[in-house]
């Protein structure tokens, strides 16, 4: 019996370690690309006519931090796949896929009983958040 609980929480944490190994790597372009891009930094190093808005070295570098920072503002849905991922002895991308359906579909219906019972200006600021453009609570990453 015990062996057996440890086993699941074995597969429980190991689930969650698809989308921790991501976040390093997507830390370091939000970083790097918004401390380059910061008009303060720049001016205050002289380095505004070679990495000021409009040269080829800015635009690589709010690519780049773009690239980190959706990473960031997905991260309940990079769980939600990630852990589905993980508990799943088979079949792993139809897990992903089902667990982003079921993220979607979860959120969708926060939205709508949202809408229902007076909308997002009947709640307390801070409340709610938008989801992939769904008005839904704000949940975290614990809403993946």
């Amino acid at each position: 019996m015990k062996d057996k609980i440890f086993g699941v929480l074995q597969r429980v944490g190991r689930s969650f370690m698809l989308p921790i190994a991501i976040l390093p790597v997507a830390g370091l372009f939000l970083g790097i690309g918004g401390s380059f891009t910061n008009e303060t930094m720049l001016n205050a190093y002289g380095l505004m006519g070679v990495m000021g808005p409009g040269t080829p070295i800015n635009a690589f570098l709010t690519v780049l931090s773009n690239a980190g920072d959706i990473v960031f503002a997905n991260l309940p849905l990079l769980f939600a796949m990630g852990v589905a991922i993980g508990m799943a002895k088979k079949e792993k991308e139809v897990a992903a896929l089902s667990g982003a359906i079921a993220f979607l579909i979860m959120h969708a219906s926060i939205g709508a009983m949202i809408n229902i019972n007076g909308g997002t200006e009947a709640m307390l600021a801070g409340s709610t958040a938008s989801v992939l453009g769904i008005n839904s609570l704000q949940m975290g990453v614990f809403g993946g």
